[in-house]
């Protein structure tokens, strides 16, 4: 279906995958028709029909170790809700500082939200680190921790990481996923893939010190705008 790593081993708290060939598109150059190749895998992976939206299990917030629920729910609006709900929480655990009005403009465009009803498989991590290829051809799509089910729209934002997808129509990503799955980019479309943007900023914004990224750096500085951006763009004004 896709070229993803065997699972050899699960325990309690690691398991253990295949090693798969080819590296990163982060190393490599001239990477379009890879990039196609990776949307049309990722197009068979929404494929996949979940019971529930959001994560399964149990985890951290973050979606590593632990034993707290994580966000899910019957409706894409309350899973969505809850996730950001505990990225927010988090931030505040690691006294991130963030702009004001995020939880208020997802919750202002829930009803949008409701249009996803289908809980697709999501591998949400699609940056070019967790992308394989070799000679020109897509090995892997790798560090898939973070899966979840939901809109198929979130996994179009990190494949266009910075940018706003849907105003690149010759995306090489969006032509291998429309190669066999029809994609509406209508105003519904495109105000979820902006929420589905506040959701990731927030996310990298929270994560930094746990990471060792500094708070105050240019590329947080940089997500940091770009989060305003988006949320200007879905009717907040700061």
């Amino acid at each position: 279906m896709a070229p993803v790593p065997q699972v050899l081993h699960v325990a309690d708290d690691w398991l253990a995958v295949a090693h798969l060939p080819g590296r990163p598109l982060t190393e490599l150059s001239g990477t379009e028709p890879v990039r196609q190749q990776a949307g049309a895998a990722v197009a068979r992976i929404h494929a996949k029909t979940g019971t529930r939206f959001g994560y399964t299990g149990t985890g951290s917030r973050f979606g590593y170790t632990g034993t707290g629920s994580r966000a899910s729910g019957t409706t894409w609006p309350e899973a969505f809700t809850a996730m950001v709900d505990d990225l927010l929480a988090d931030a505040r655990d690691w006294k991130v500082a963030l702009p004001s009005g995020i939880a208020a403009t997802v919750v202002r465009h829930r009803a949008v939200l409701a249009h996803a009803t289908r809980p697709a498989l999501l591998h949400f991590d699609l940056w070019d680190g967790n992308v394989l290829a070799e000679a020109g051809q897509l090995t892997g799509l790798v560090d898939g921790e973070r899966y979840l089910f939901g809109d198929p729209l979130l996994d179009l934002v990190s494949p266009a990481l910075f940018q706003r997808i849907e105003e690149e129509p010759g995306h090489p990503f969006l032509r291998g996923y429309t190669g066999t799955t029809a994609l509406v980019l209508d105003g519904s479309a495109r105000t979820r893939l902006a929420l589905y943007r506040v959701h990731l900023y927030t996310l990298m914004l929270t994560e930094a010190p746990s990471r060792g990224i500094p708070v105050d750096g240019d590329r947080s500085r940089h997500v940091a705008h770009l989060l305003s951006d988006e949320l200007h763009l879905l009717g907040h004004d700061a």
